[in-house]
């Protein structure tokens, strides 16, 4: 018995064209609307906090959207640089929901659109218009004694309008589920399971972050304390707190992987050591580990990131049923290694610096990260999904066998000359 198995496809979800405007078009106007709304969401909190600070008594509403702006051009990952002070760690909360929002006015265009061809102009269209409302911003955002840096917000509003918002339109269109139907099972697989170790391997940063923190809560409340607050100011303080929340979990990443992290030039924070010196007295940083030697059972966290590719690469290397030893063990190596390029990237994109001098530093090691993470998730990966494919098959699963050409199901005789 031969049984046929296929990938489903990703559903269109699509709606009736509207107002008959082509693809193209819908999709210019729909990457401004989405870099529009993230604007108007970044300006409207940080008008919201200045009324929540001092009733509106400093300052005017101008100097507010201005910080909203500058808000959104930082979670596209540009500098502000403030009298010559680069500011340029990037609120990932912040570009978490410009992602989200680029990829669902990428969604929307391609459902409500007459026609569903020609997705590159689509993608472009998409970009263009997102562009130009990232460009208009940063120009009309900069004032003297603040800067935003136009290439770095080109370069961030360019990679979430044509991912982001391209995804979107692929998803709309239909097209992502035909190429995916078109890629080999293989790719699926080592795609697959990259992303689930990466995701893996960042729940559990999550969780040591908010581990540390529950732990630290005293001396957190107590640095909050010490800076004298008043309810609307602890209010806005705690929000402006929780738009860098990805960061610290992404160090934490960092930290579970075996490098750490610095927060500051000449420190270090890691499994194996913890050089701090002083640091800023912000409530999160009360979760830091004493300065010292570190204890030597804390060397187990670097079987974290093992256990998270694997737990990725097995689940997504044998979901389809057992497979040959050898096969299993390279997709899931494979996954491994694209969890730890993943994960590289996600924490390089979490630092820069806070400043000058000794604030210049803030952020992982990337060259000795990606050394770290991609080797020990390629472990991890290749023993994760040798394990779930031997268990599969200790079960009794067949294998499939092979394809062979039907040539060579046959015998070739030749004609030997006498």
């Amino acid at each position: 018995m031969t049984i046929l198995t296929t990938r489903p496809t990703l559903g269109t979800g699509r709606a009736e064209p509207g107002d008959g405007r082509s693809l193209a078009t819908r999709a210019g106007l729909a990457g401004a609307t989405a870099a529009v709304i993230g604007l108007v969401v970044c300006m409207s909190v940080a008008l919201t906090g200045w009324f929540l600070a001092d009733a509106g008594s400093h300052g005017d509403t101008t100097d507010a959207l201005r910080v909203g702006a500058d808000a959104w051009l930082a979670g596209h990952g540009s500098r502000l640089v403030l009298s010559g002070v680069p500011l340029g760690i990037a609120p990932l909360a912040v570009t978490m929901v410009l992602v989200l929002t680029a990829f669902r006015a990428g969604r929307w265009a391609a459902q409500h659109s007459a026609d569903r061809t020609g997705l590159p102009l689509a993608i472009a269209t998409f970009t263009g218009g997102y562009l130009v409302v990232a460009v208009l911003t940063c120009v009309l955002a900069s004032q003297p004694g603040a800067t935003p840096v136009l290439g770095r917000t080109v370069v961030g509003a360019l990679a979430i309008s044509a991912l982001a918002g391209g995804c979107g339109l692929a998803v709309g269109t239909g097209r992502l589920g035909e190429l995916l139907d078109l890629a080999p099972e293989w790719a699926i697989d080592v795609v697959t399971g990259a992303l689930l170790g990466a995701l893996w391997l960042v729940v559990a940063g999550a969780l040591l972050v908010g581990g540390s923190l529950l732990l630290s809560f005293n001396e957190a409340a107590t640095v909050m304390s010490g800076l004298h607050l008043s309810v609307g100011d602890a209010l806005s303080y705690t929000v402006v707190m929780a738009l860098f929340a990805p960061n610290a979990v992404l160090f934490g990443v960092a930290y579970l992987a075996g490098p750490g992290f610095a927060v500051g030039t000449g420190t270090t924070v890691s499994p194996t050591a913890v050089s701090l010196g002083v640091v800023p007295a912000y409530p999160v940083l009360a979760a830091l580990p004493g300065e010292g030697p570190t204890p030597g059972w804390l060397v187990v966290m670097l079987a974290v990131p093992v256990v998270a590719a694997g737990l990725g690469a097995g689940a997504a290397v044998t979901r389809r049923g057992a497979l040959p030893h050898d096969l299993a063990a390279l997709r899931g190596a494979g996954a491994g290694l694209g969890a730890g390029v993943l994960v590289t990237v996600a924490v390089a994109l979490a630092g820069g610096p806070l400043g000058t001098g000794r604030m210049a530093d803030v952020g992982a090691p990337v060259a000795e990260l990606l050394v770290f993470a991609t080797g020990l998730m390629t472990v991890g990966g290749l023993l994760g999904a040798f394990a779930g494919n031997w268990w599969r098959r200790h079960r009794g699963e067949p294998v499939p066998a092979p394809e062979q050409d039907t040539a060579s199901d046959t015998e070739a005789t030749v004609e030997v000359p006498r």
